[in-house]
């Protein structure tokens, strides 16, 4: 159980850690920068993607086709008013959002920002290996287990946590790559 939990945790930390990478703008326009942001609708909040299609047809653009065309203005005013500093423009059924070429500086800062979501992600991951370690310790001091099952729980979770940190440490590098290519 210890281990499978301990699974479970690490997993949904990298799975969170992949998704806040991929939000993250690199020389080229993804879906992923806007999809997530949320616009007046029908009364209340909705994400983008859950009110129209959205495309990349050139490398440097995002096309969004709200599926209801009364919905434009609420969506122009959701991506002026994002922190992406972008400006959207609206042609007959599609709104078209250009984001222009990253200057070394913003690459760079990028980059800086990439390492900062990697520190955070490994701090939840040696929170959650704290916790697996404290499990051990008590199932030891109840006299669950002996002292070599200690020892060796202890030697799989490390070896478990390494293993986590390592795949994020993987995502982190192939990230600055990306961001850093031009």
């Amino acid at each position: 159980m210890l281990f499978k939990d301990l699974n479970h945790k690490l997993t949904q930390a990298l799975e969170f850690f992949v998704a806040e990478l991929a939000k993250i703008r690199t020389g080229r326009a993804s879906t992923a920068l806007v999809e997530d942001l949320e616009l007046d609708a029908y009364g209340g909040r909705m994400k983008l993607k859950e009110v129209g299609s959205l495309a990349t047809p050139e490398p440097q653009t995002i096309m969004i086709t709200p599926w209801d065309k009364s919905l434009m203005h609420d969506v122009d005013k959701a991506l002026r008013e994002s922190s992406l500093g972008v400006t959207p423009v609206v042609s007959g059924d599609n709104i078209k959002v250009p984001f222009p070429a990253l200057t070394e500086d913003r690459r760079k800062d990028l980059v800086k920002v990439v390492g900062t979501k990697l520190e955070d992600c490994k701090n939840v991951m040696r929170g959650h290996r704290q916790d697996a370690m404290k499990q051990v310790d008590k199932t030891f001091t109840d006299k669950a287990i002996g002292e070599d099952d200690k020892f060796n729980q202890k030697e799989e979770v490390e070896a478990i946590v390494k293993d986590y940190v390592g795949r994020a440490e993987a995502a982190s590098e192939a990230k600055k790559v990306e961001i850093l290519t031009i």
